[in-house]
């Protein structure tokens, strides 16, 4: 088996191993069960679910009016901690 490493934070950490301890299980073992869960739940987009071509010029204007805040918002956001739990 493959391993790899992450860096989580410590109340993520405290977190994780309060739930493995209740499940009677390795943090380890409640993470790889968690990615797997993760992942089962993964779905496709359908085919030309993001085409734009039923949109109007001003509706047009408006989805990149506002992609280009979240953006914004987006990048203002990196330069923060990570939130709590």
């Amino acid at each position: 088996m493959a391993t790899t490493s992450i860096h989580i934070p410590e109340n993520l950490l405290e977190a994780l191993n309060q739930v493995a301890r209740e499940r009677g299980m390795s943090r380890n073992r409640l993470i790889l069960e968690a990615c797997r869960r993760e992942l089962s739940h993964r779905r496709e987009w359908p085919p030309a679910f993001f085409d734009t071509d039923h949109l109007s010029a001003d509706e047009l204007a408006e989805l990149r009016a506002a992609t280009e805040f979240t953006n914004v918002i987006l990048a203002a956001r990196r330069n923060r901690p990570a939130p709590p739990l």
